[in-house]
């Protein structure tokens, strides 16, 4: 699942870059990576969670918020606005979804090497990148117009969280690969 994940969002990057570098608004494609991302990481925790919760909540959950990404983008923030309450909405259930991942292996009582497992590297990505991200889109809407430096610090910061997501989801596709 992550590796759909991956390439889905890679394919997307790739589309905004080009609608970037030829001076279009890429954010109507920001609302669609949203809603891609948000189904794959809660789909990829359907998995996760599969003895523990089950399949029927992850679809309601994704039919959710994909409503809510919908109604959002044509009545709320329209497509061409940052989205910040469907970010913000992700960070806050993705942020959640993994502190309960860190509660589930508190409670095992069966010993595993936690550095060798995948689910933990990839799990401690979304939590880092989503963590360190809510404010930021909870915020940007507001932070945007403000001076062009502090747009570029925030927007770094954006940019060090996403390479640390996607280091720690190497990390974790590494050591599965190693088992």
């Amino acid at each position: 699942m992550i590796s759909i994940h991956l390439i889905l969002i890679a394919v997307l990057a790739i589309y905004s870059a080009s609608l970037w570098i030829s001076s279009k608004n890429n954010l109507p494609v920001l609302h669609i990576y949203t809603m891609i991302e948000f189904s794959t990481i809660m789909l990829f925790y359907q998995i996760v969670f599969k003895n523990a919760i089950d399949k029927v909540w992850f679809i309601v959950l994704i039919s959710g918020f994909l409503v809510f990404c919908v109604i959002n983008a044509f009545f709320i923030q329209k497509w061409h606005i940052f989205n910040t309450y469907p970010r913000t909405l992700e960070s806050i259930i993705i942020i959640s979804t993994s502190l309960f991942y860190y509660y589930k292996i508190t409670k095992q009582t069966l010993y595993i090497q936690i550095e060798k497992s995948a689910t933990f590297w990839i799990n401690t990505g979304f939590f880092i990148y989503f963590s360190g991200s809510f404010l930021l889109f909870m915020l940007s809407n507001y932070i945007l117009p403000l001076s062009l430096k502090f747009n570029m610090i925030v927007w770094q910061l954006h940019a060090f969280l996403s390479c640390v997501l996607y280091c720690l989801i190497f990390i974790g596709l590494w050591q599965r690969r190693k088992a």
